[in-house]
């Protein structure tokens, strides 16, 4: 088996110095990978500590958080305790980062040329040689009339084509893998549509490997190859996409999924994840590998103050116990 393009394992993450006021970890025991050519969706609601896995993923993380346990591979190289200065030199390069707000991610006084010719010319692209790769990227993503995108500058561009940009200055250097944090978050359903449909094409095309930030459940569905619940800062539920998505474990997976607007029957009222929560048949024992199990929930902490732990319930599918 080839190596992962990430790995990471036992991930914690807590505010810095909180072990002297007996603060929680807000990450813990977070476990997941993106291989070549595959899509790697890590799902929940906010706070759940979707974006600062990413971040710590990259060498991003704020200076108040800090990582306390764990690794965290690319590329085969231990990245967990490297300096600022090796970050620097993988990003961009190894790995990329879409961020969540294209028009906070974008400057708002540089043409997208100017932008595509600077992020190009780190690797000492000559001007000409830049402009025709900036073109090639552009027309890559779909971006309409690259020409003259290049001289527009940020706001004059809507929001699907903003972001359209910043994949394509993601993509610039040629990285094995990308982090995308809610990359379809203010788009219409067409747009997000298109732009998870472009992440499935660059997946394809160029092999890349893909950690995508989302809360919708909905919008990963068919297209990613693993799929990571987070709530809470701690694993629900992980395994192969289908599997964990035709047959659900855990009831903060089902609860999400319960919240989804429905398609056949829409006079149907949309259910709310407290209704999933709160019926005792949602927690039910599973079978698992190793037995009859009952999944875990932050609401037990106080008879079982344990983290959560993994167990296999099927073949690549992961229940949180």
């Amino acid at each position: 088996m080839k190596e992962p393009f990430l790995e990471i394992t036992d991930l914690d993450l807590r505010v810095a110095g909180s072990e002297h006021t007996g603060g929680r970890n807000l990450v813990e025991g977070v476990n997941l990978r993106v291989d070549e050519a595959s899509i790697t969706a890590v799902v929940g609601e906010s706070g759940s500590g979707k974006t600062l896995t990413a971040l710590a993923s990259i060498g991003l993380l704020p200076p108040a958080i800090e990582m306390v346990h764990g690794s965290i591979r690319i590329a085969g190289q231990d990245c967990d305790r490297q300096t600022q200065k090796a970050w620097r030199s993988m990003r961009g390069r190894v790995v990329s980062m879409v961020f969540q707000e294209p028009m906070t991610a974008l400057d708002p006084v540089f043409t997208v040329g100017e932008l595509m010719l600077e992020t190009l010319s780190l690797d000492g692209v000559s001007r000409r040689d830049a402009r025709e790769q900036a073109l090639a990227l552009l027309e890559e993503v779909r971006v309409p009339e690259p020409v003259r995108c290049m001289s527009s500058v940020p706001h004059q561009l809507s929001g699907g084509m903003r972001q359209r940009i910043v994949i394509a200055l993601a993509l610039a250097r040629n990285p094995r893998l990308l982090l995308a944090d809610e990359p379809t978050t203010a788009l219409d359903a067409i747009t997000q549509e298109a732009v998870m449909d472009l992440f499935d094409q660059l997946r394809s095309s160029r092999g890349l490997g893909i950690l995508l930030i989302t809360h919708d459940l909905s919008l990963v569905a068919h297209r990613v190859q693993q799929l990571v619940v987070l709530h809470g800062g701690r694993m629900c539920e992980a395994g192969a996409s289908d599997l964990v998505m035709r047959n659900p474990r855990h009831p903060y997976t089902r609860g999400l999924l319960a919240c989804r607007l429905p398609v056949v029957s829409r006079e149907e009222p949309l259910k709310q994840m407290a209704a999933v929560l709160d019926d005792p048949a949602s927690w039910e024992v599973v079978q698992s590998q190793e037995g009859p199990v009952k999944p875990w929930w932050p609401s037990s902490a106080g008879a079982n103050p344990s983290s959560p732990r993994l167990v296999s319930v099927d073949t690549d599918h992961f229940l949180a116990v």
